[in-house]
């Protein structure tokens, strides 16, 4: 979606400096969208491109252009940093990173900057928000390629579910030893999730019966992916709450997405339809399997492995949390290069390839210490805060679509979040840069400030 001379984007070039400069912002921003949706239908497998023989893959080349856009124009970057406070103190989160990685680089080298993963991905935020002060019609672009991504997205996932046990003797990326067929089922809900919040945050861009329709499957790949991921099933329903707070008709819709949940679980029961193929754990794709999960997460006794590997996580949690107060790192943290899993005894099937507390904001305390998650609670705090207020003034003015955006931004935020105290999100590409793009995209659409849009609408809330 283009916007004519004289729209507010070309009003926030001329505030930033000349409207023709920041053209790599620009090229950024269109790649974006393509390595959002390439990690949503393909995840790990799209995450492991790169170049042979490099450490260089497909997102952190994307963050390339967007780094050398920033050094080039570094106006479009300077102007929201300056303005907003909350970007401050991301990046005071970043600089605290970088401390505890340099200290080690010389011991650990690679694995340290690998590690630091938990904390670069944060660049995709300051990116997006640099982009959009250049160009803020490429909003409406990302969701119109969201918008056309839908149906692809949504017919892929329940196969790429289902597909996933079959990894091991599929076909592997490149120079690379990940399958084709890895996807992780959190993720899955978590992009199925996305695609429901855009059909009714954003229903203009579908007929009504065309959004009923996608949004059954949508619903149906997270109850495929809940019957395989507890972590997944509660970041998606956290979302999900959030974004129906913000809606009008949220009892309705609240009530049909219940009726047709219910409905829906107890034709299975009934008729015992499952897919005669367990997930990657050898749990089934079953209503059954769905009930159990969510039984389990009151505590109950579980069947299966569910149990398990709740007291696997909590062992290796507490193994790492006492390995911390009692080498005295509590406070400053471990840093980033050692293996925290194998330090503790803790191995994935007798490899070391686990190498954090399988838990984002867990690994943050344990690298980056009571100062990193000192820093991290505040920001997200302060974004949050930022975005609910942020969504009442967009109401009261009448900036319809901006307002929806934030709301998409938050249900997605809430998702990872909630998600993350599961599964190592944050630490992966795939899942880490759709969480920052979000913060990004609701620092901008938010903003009091000439730097994106003049503060004026989005063209799609003008009339």
């Amino acid at each position: 979606m283009s916007l004519p001379a004289g729209t507010p984007g070309t009003r926030a070039g001329e505030l930033l400096g000349a409207p023709s400069s920041g053209r790599l912002f620009v090229l950024y921003g269109r790649l974006l969208g393509p390595l959002l949706g390439g990690y949503l239908l393909f995840d790990r497998a799209f995450a492991y491109l790169h170049l042979p023989g490099s450490p260089l893959f497909v997102g952190e080349m994307v963050l390339g252009v967007g780094a050398v856009a920033a050094v080039v124009a570094t106006r479009y970057l300077q102007a929201p940093i300056r303005d907003e406070p909350i970007l401050a103190l991301l990046g005071a989160f970043v600089l605290w990173g970088l401390v505890r990685m340099l200290s080690g680089l010389g011991t650990y080298h690679l694995d340290a900057v690998r590690d630091a993963a938990l904390w670069y991905y944060c660049v995709f935020a300051f990116l997006v928000v640099a982009a959009l002060a250049r160009s803020p019609e490429l909003l409406d672009h990302l969701v119109a390629q969201l918008t056309r991504l839908t149906p692809w997205l949504l017919l892929w996932l329940p196969l790429g579910l289902i597909l996933a046990p079959l990894s091991k003797s599929a076909p592997t990326v490149p120079f690379s030893t990940v399958s084709v067929l890895s996807h992780k089922s959190g993720s899955a809900a978590i992009a199925a999730m996305l695609v429901l919040g855009c059909l009714w945050l954003l229903p203009d861009t579908r007929t009504a019966r065309s959004r009923a329709g996608w949004s059954l499957m949508a619903l149906l790949v997270i109850a495929l992916a809940a019957t395989q991921n507890r972590g997944g099933l509660l970041g998606v329903v956290a979302g999900a709450t959030v974004g129906l707070a913000f809606l009008h008709n949220r009892a309705a819709l609240a009530a049909r997405a219940i009726l047709i949940v219910v409905v829906g679980l107890g034709m299975a029961s009934l008729l015992s339809l499952k897919i005669p193929m367990a997930g990657v754990q050898g749990r089934e794709f079953s209503a059954s399997q769905l009930v159990a999960n969510v039984v389990s997460l009151g505590g109950k006794e579980s069947p299966g492995n569910l149990g398990g590997t709740v007291q696997g996580r909590q062992e290796l949690w507490s193994r790492i949390l006492d390995k911390q107060i009692a080498d005295g790192r509590l406070v400053h943290g471990s840093g980033f290069g050692q293996n925290l899993a194998t330090e503790v005894g803790v191995y994935d099937e007798g490899k070391e390839s686990l190498r954090s507390p399988h838990n984002s904001h867990l690994h943050i305390v344990a690298r980056m210490g009571l100062v990193g998650i000192s820093l991290w609670i505040a920001l997200w705090i302060g974004w949050y805060w930022r975005l609910v207020a942020g969504c009442r003034r967009l109401a009261r003015q009448g900036m319809v679509f901006r307002r929806q955006v934030a709301v998409l931004s938050l249900m997605v935020a809430t998702a990872v979040l909630v998600s993350c105290f599961f599964d190592p999100q944050l630490e992966g590409p795939q899942v880490a840069a759709l969480l920052w793009t979000a913060f990004g995209i609701g620092v901008a659409v938010t903003t009091r400030r000439p730097w994106y849009a003049d503060g004026s609408p989005s063209t799609s809330d003008r009339p």
